[in-house]
């Protein structure tokens, strides 16, 4: 009876907290460059993580500012049966992020403003010192309409945090219909990019 009450524990689905948990805990595993979900020409690391139906990616960009922490994107996608696209909930992005990134305060506090484009909906915060540095803090939901997905996945969920000496939409480029369209691997080097499923990479 011990036995059955074990397996019954066991089997219990995880609160959205404690999945989240068990998530954090995966390890990030390094892909090659190659292997990111999308085309970004600057991006240092890429780095994979996943538990269950759950994979994501951070790709790490260059940050030639003075200020902390690091510029990144954050792509989110699920892989189930039961996956069907619910809701954008940018705070769970967060929370695998670790937090609201800085120069940027608590989220709720963020005025955002929203563009549509050829793969839908953006939605971005913006923070400058006024002298030339711009950092963004920009969402975005890709759906099965807007590039090729994994087999079972509806949605594939973005966050970026992009702090540049520049414009504004320089900070937005790695989010952008040119980046996120396509995945990173080309056939050779002056070949557009192959749309590829976002889950393509192995890991190690």
């Amino acid at each position: 009876m011990l036995s059955f009450l074990l397996v019954a524990c066991g089997s219990f689905p995880l609160t959205y907290t404690e999945f989240q948990a068990q998530l954090d805990g995966a390890p990030y595993v390094q892909q090659p460059l190659s292997s990111a979900w999308i085309r970004v020409p600057d991006a240092q690391l890429v780095l994979e993580r996943r538990y269950r139906f759950v994979t994501e990616q951070r790709i790490l960009l260059p940050n030639p500012t003075a200020l902390r922490g690091e510029n990144f994107i954050l792509l989110h996608s699920e892989a189930s049966p039961l996956s069907v696209g619910g809701r954008f909930r940018p705070t769970e992005l967060l929370a695998s992020a670790g937090g609201t990134p800085f120069p940027f305060e608590r989220f709720e506090d963020l005025a955002f403003r929203t563009t549509a484009d050829a793969l839908g909906v953006m939605s971005w915060a913006s923070w400058s010192n006024h002298a030339g540095l711009n950092c963004v803090l920009a969402f975005r939901r890709l759906d099965a309409t807007a590039r090729t997905l994994q087999s079972g996945t509806s949605a594939m969920d973005m966050m970026l945090r992009n702090c540049v000496h520049g414009s504004e939409d320089a900070a937005l480029a790695p989010i952008g219909p040119e980046a996120v369209g396509f995945a990173a691997i080309t056939a050779e080097p002056a070949a557009a990019p192959q749309m590829l499923s976002p889950l393509a990479g192995p890991l190690p």
